[in-house]
């Protein structure tokens, strides 16, 4: 990380942690989401708030941009707790302990979910009181996301048998709040419309490239494209979304590092 990159990483955390605080009610509600919260996630969507409001070219409304990488992890972790349950992908662990349902119990589990997706929108809500119209509109693309996320996990429980239906479940569980996120940020940094256009090619690229990645590091998984079109087809289609992330990234400010971004994600090994 730069140094400015590392700075709004250890701002972030404070700022996620005192959010969970102006929520907080007393007893294992407040555990359970804590614990969800803070089990060792790489921060994706929380950086890419970052990264789509220095897109814009602009001065960086920093605690507008706290604000907003707050509710989109609290949303993030809200769908990670809901997708590990028993009724959706029944996972006894993620990142290398107990899933949230196994730790506080599957009613306690159901409960911090809906309770970090409630605070998620009522940081949404009071940010947008407080700071006004490009707040507003950047709140409404997190939420939007987090409603395409559920339709996703619906389309997922369904089952996907083709190529196209994977891909479009992609979108949605996946891509939508990747997209949502970046777009966010250079809403709320005042991205102009060819910004903005720019934008949205790129999270729409850079939200199946991270999938695709990620079907490539669990390759035995046979819920993913891979099991139906075949790894080498998932290599051509993550060379292709990364490619389009790339190219669309040249036309925003801080285009190489957003370059560089796609690039480490495709090729992450975690």
């Amino acid at each position: 990380m730069t140094p400015s990159e590392s700075r709004f990483a250890a701002l972030f955390e404070e700022r996620l942690k005192e959010t969970l605080k102006r929520g907080a009610t007393g007893g294992v509600l407040d555990e359970a989401e804590f614990y969800a919260c803070f089990g060792g996630g790489k921060r994706v969507r929380p950086h890419l708030v970052r990264m789509g409001a220095e897109a814009a070219g602009g001065e960086m409304p920093l605690d507008e941009v706290l604000e907003l990488a707050a509710a989109v992890e609290l949303v993030h972790s809200y769908s990670l707790v809901h997708d590990d349950l028993p009724a959706m992908d029944n996972d006894d662990y993620r990142r290398g302990r107990p899933t949230v349902h196994r730790q506080f119990g599957e009613a306690n589990a159901i409960l911090a979910g809906d309770a970090l997706l409630t605070l998620a929108g009522v940081v949404l809500a009071e940010g947008a009181a407080k700071y006004g119209d490009r707040f507003a509109r950047a709140a409404t693309f997190i939420m939007r996301g987090a409603y395409a996320m559920a339709a996703g996990q619906a389309e997922d429980l369904r089952g996907a048998k083709t190529e196209e239906e994977f891909l479009s479940m992609y979108a949605l569980k996946t891509g939508a709040l990747i997209r949502a996120a970046f777009l966010a940020g250079a809403t709320v940094a005042g991205g102009n419309r060819e910004c903005m256009e720019r934008a949205e090619e790129y999270a729409d690229a850079l939200g199946l490239a991270f999938q695709l990645a990620d079907d490539l590091l669990d390759l035995g998984e046979q819920n993913s494209v891979a099991a139906v079109a075949g790894e080498g087809r998932v290599r051509e289609l993550l060379a292709e979304s990364t490619d389009r992330a790339v190219t669309a990234a040249r036309g925003l400010a801080c285009g190489d590092a957003l370059a560089d971004f796609a690039l480490a994600l495709a090729r992450r090994k975690k």
